[in-house]
C-alpha cells in the first residue's frame, strides 16, 4: 500500500478479458499481495478508465458500452509503484497465468480515456517497441 498525501492508497489491478479460470488464479495470486481485483466488463468499456478505478473527480460516461470492443487480454494498475508492477508480474507468472503483454498504468492523462482509446493506445507504443528490438537485432 502506497500514501499519497498520507493517505492510504490501494493498489488496484483491472483485468480485461480474461476466462474466469485465469481470473480466478490471479486473484489467487495477488491476495498475498494485498492488491484488490476488479474485472471490467465489455459494457465498461466506454467508461473512462479513472472512473472505473474509483478516482475521484472523474465522471462515468451515461451509456454502456454496445459496440465489439477487443479480445485482448489487458491489466490497467492504479496506484502501483515499479516494484508492485513487478510483484504482480512475478505473482502471475508463478501462478500459472503467465505473460501479459498488454498492461498499463494510469496517468494523468490516461484516466480520463476510455478503454479503447487505451488499448489502441496500448498497441501502438507495443508495435514501436516491437519495431525497435528488430533494428537492434
Amino acid at each position: 500500500m502506497i500514501q499519497i498525501n498520507g493517505e492510504d492508497m490501494k493498489e488496484l489491478a483491472m483485468f480485461y478479458n480474461f476466462s474466469d479460470e485465469r481470473l480466478r488464479k490471479a486473484k489467487f495470486a495477488l491476495m498475498p499481495l494485498k492488491i484488490q481485483v476488479k474485472k471490467v466488463e465489455k459494457e465498461d468499456f466506454n467508461q473512462p478508465i479513472g472512473f472505473l478505478a474509483g478516482i475521484k473527480g472523474v465522471e462515468p460516461a451515461a451509456e454502456k458500452f454496445d459496440g465489439d470492443g477487443f479480445d485482448e487480454e489487458m491489466i490497467v494498475m492504479h496506484n502501483f509503484t515499479n516494484k508492485t508492477i513487478d510483484s504482480l508480474i512475478r505473482a502471475l507468472n508463478k501462478c500459472g497465468v503467465g505473460r501479459v503483454p498488454l498492461k498499463a498504468v494510469i496517468t494523468p492523462t490516461s484516466k480520463d480515456w476510455d478503454s479503447l482509446t487505451l488499448i489502441k493506445a496500448l498497441k501502438a507504443d507495443h508495435e514501436e517497441m516491437l519495431k525497435k528490438l528488430k533494428m537492434k537485432s
